[in-house]
């Protein structure tokens, strides 16, 4: 099974935390939405779903880079909110 999202405008992302079951992760777009947990999560937290937690964060992560590095290749103002790194001075240069 292929499950594909097309996100825009609409689209949300919220994970749902619980004292002693798995997180559920949800995202909607218009109409649609997907739950993302863990298999037994109930029961345990194996190490592999700490490690395909690890994972999925991970590619977010990159998701969430590419996306930024396009918006601003195309000329777009940065982002309300994001948090803009420190300018470092280059190799070889006083500060």
């Amino acid at each position: 099974m292929t499950v594909s999202a097309h996100v825009g405008d609409d689209a949300r992302v919220i994970c749902h935390t619980y004292n002693r079951t798995t997180p559920i992760l949800v995202v909607s777009t218009g109409p649609s939405s997907m739950s993302i947990s863990i298999k037994d999560g109930r029961a345990q937290m194996p190490a592999a779903a700490v490690a395909f937690a690890r994972a999925f964060a991970a590619s977010a992560q990159q998701f969430a880079d590419e996306c930024e590095r396009l918006h601003e290749l195309h000329g777009q103002a940065s982002m309300p909110g994001r948090v803009q790194a420190p300018s470092r001075p280059a190799a070889g240069q006083a500060p």
